[in-house]
């Protein structure tokens, strides 16, 4: 049986379907393609913070690849809010009809890149619905965590509570349909981030040019002594360069320093890779639009080091 904890991991951020970033980005880190999946010599791990369908032009060779690697041990993968938000379009809503994703035009879109590729390949998708609902929201090792947008501890303790490994059974993807439960608030966070009402009637357009009267914060950074723009995801002009006033956000965690190192990926970064802390970082810039595919080459380290940015 293999140490775990002894193991070491290169850590990937979001892919949504760009095979030929991935497979550039593994050659780059030394991984070589034998007997049908990629392997390193020295055997590292590749662990896959989620987001491996939606907007890329080959979601089914991406998925593929990522699970060659996981049935075979060069890998560990952890589901992402497009996975997650692809079971609740497929599974049924049994008491009120349609589905748990509503077939809305906006979800449609963000799915539609992935119907395409399938549309030929009904049966093959929902094997992947099935793969995707065994996908755990979290992995903890004795020195690092990783997770697809935000560890709060006490969410992520909630999800223990119901599974040792992370993974949801279908009745919990069930339960945590309904607004506002714990079930609901700890798949939501810990895939999605966490997300703040905005005071005084101020709105912003998302990356998919969807108006927003929340914004997702830097759920690592407490709020205390930032500016909103330094707290904020995204560029909110009339808040640029404010001070947060004290008792605007409440619900503001903070990732304490003498945590484990955690990774995670979801927030569409721009720009160079950097840490956001000795002990935090993201490692999504955005390959789905025109960024970069990046990994953390870890060795075991509490401390990150930038240097070990592979892109």
């Amino acid at each position: 049986m293999k140490n775990y904890n002894s193991m070491k991991y290169d850590i990937i951020g979001d892919i949504h379907g760009h095979v030929e970033p991935l497979t550039q980005l593994l050659h780059k880190l030394g991984y070589e393609l034998k007997n049908g999946y990629y392997q390193h010599p020295e055997g590292r791990k590749v662990i896959f913070v989620g987001d491996f369908i939606d907007r890329g032009p080959h979601i089914r060779e991406t998925l593929q690849l990522v699970k060659a690697m996981t049935d075979n041990g060069a890998a560990e993968a952890i589901m992402g809010n497009h996975e997650y938000n692809a079971i609740c379009f497929h599974l049924k809503d049994k008491e009120r009809g349609g589905h748990l994703r509503n077939h809305n035009f906006k979800n449609i879109l963000q799915h539609e890149e992935t119907i395409k590729q399938f549309h030929l390949h009904e049966k093959e998708w929902h094997s992947w619905i099935d793969w995707f609902i065994q996908l755990p929201l979290f992995i903890e090792r004795e020195n690092f965590r990783a997770v697809h947008a935000c560890w709060d501890d006490k969410l992520i303790h909630h999800l223990r509570q119901h599974s040792k490994t992370g993974v949801l059974s279908k009745k919990f993807i069930y339960s945590a349909q309904e607004y506002g439960t714990p079930n609901y608030e700890a798949v939501e966070r810990t895939l999605k981030g966490k997300e703040e009402k905005l005071a005084n009637g101020i709105t912003f357009k998302d990356k998919d040019g969807t108006i927003r009267t929340e914004a997702r914060t830097k759920w690592w950074k407490t709020g205390n002594d930032c500016t909103f723009d330094e707290y904020i995801f995204g560029d909110i002009e009339e808040l640029n360069g404010k001070k947060i006033p004290p008792g605007t956000f409440k619900d503001n965690i903070g990732y304490p320093d003498n945590h484990s190192p955690v990774f995670f990926g979801h927030y569409w970064l721009k720009g160079e890779p950097a840490l956001q802390s000795d002990n935090v970082v993201c490692l999504d810039y955005s390959i789905a639009k025109g960024g970069k595919l990046v990994a953390y080459r870890y060795n075991g380290e509490s401390v990150l080091k930038f240097e070990s940015l592979i892109f």
